[in-house]
């Protein structure tokens, strides 16, 4: 009947969808922003490990994807002590900065050996490497398109099989190769970037509507029961104190603002600028008009007896 078919639940890819609520997790960086689908039910001190482990490996796949760019560009790193070095220098000390072997495609600023691979793998890599770096996006924000732990890992290991097709089993891949060190998990995380910047759930806080989510709640006990809810969150250190409170206009709006104003700004400078009096000479100018219209009907007054 129709009432059943009203009733009955959509499916979609052969099983149910539950609706469930969308965070959309932000930080002090516009483009370290993701949404995140999960429930009310799920306890806050569980979502916030979730968060940040969702967070770091988002970065560790642009770090592993701007690595692999440059990789299939210009090659493994050179040794710490060439790095930088030019040619020229090079032959007026001992050190050896095509020890790898001659460069085909030269890196102008000498951090790489200048040796990539060959031109249809490297074209493998790059645009694996791409691919990651699009669908981790901050871009997906605008498209509503969710972010989780298993697609991040898809992609690192979509790139781990990239580089292996270049360099198998790590063969003339030096130890100390950044695309290395990332897939065997010896990265350097000093913070210097913002792709640095992972954090650590015991040390981070969630933020919601400028309050501290405690760990000891669940998110129903803030946004209620309704799962068809979207909320924006913010991820903080818990040294940073609270974040900046979200501005009251979005983005668009706040550009399309800025453009009307500025227009505005520009007529009026016009007109102050212009000093033409030829629209003195326009009907609508008169200063006459009003009393001409109304004596005789905008008719020529006549002073003779009986005249019209």
């Amino acid at each position: 009947s129709g009432v059943e078919e009203r009733s009955r639940p959509s499916v979609g890819r052969g099983r149910v969808r539950a609706a469930m609520v969308i965070l959309d997790v932000k930080r002090s960086e516009k483009k370290n922003e993701f949404l995140y689908e999960t429930t009310v039910k799920i306890g806050v001190g569980e979502l916030l490990r979730d968060l940040c482990e969702l967070h770091n490996l988002r970065l560790k796949v642009q770090r592993l994807a701007l690595t692999c760019k440059e990789l299939a560009k210009h090659g493994p790193i050179r040794p710490e002590e060439t790095r930088g070095i030019s040619e020229e220098i090079s032959t007026r000390t001992e050190l050896d900065v095509h020890a790898y072997g001659q460069p085909t495609n030269p890196d102008e600023h000498g951090y790489r050996t200048g040796c990539p691979p060959p031109p249809e793998v490297g074209e493998v890599l790059s645009r694996t490497a791409e691919e990651a770096e699009t669908a981790v996006s901050a871009e997906l924000v605008a498209q509503r398109r969710t972010l989780d732990k298993a697609t991040c890992q898809s992609l690192i290991d979509n790139m781990r099989g990239a580089v292996m097709i270049a360099y198998p089993a790590f063969h003339r891949l030096p130890v100390y190769d950044p695309t290395r060190m990332e897939l065997e998990d010896k990265e350097e995380l000093d913070g210097a970037s913002d792709l640095q910047a992972v954090l650590d759930h015991t040390q981070t806080n969630l933020w919601w509507a400028g309050k501290e989510l405690q760990t000891t709640s669940t998110l129903e006990q803030y946004v209620g029961r309704n799962e068809k809810t979207k909320i924006i969150t913010k991820l903080a250190p818990r040294s940073a104190g609270a974040p900046v409170r979200e501005p009251r206009i979005d983005e668009d709006t706040h550009k399309a603002m800025m453009a009307h104003y500025y227009k505005k700004q520009e007529e009026q400078k016009k007109l102050q600028a212009d000093e033409d009096d030829s629209y003195l000479d326009a009907e609508w100018a008169n200063p006459k008009a009003l009393k001409d219209s109304l004596v005789g009907g905008g008719r020529a007054v006549s002073w003779r007896p009986g005249g019209r």
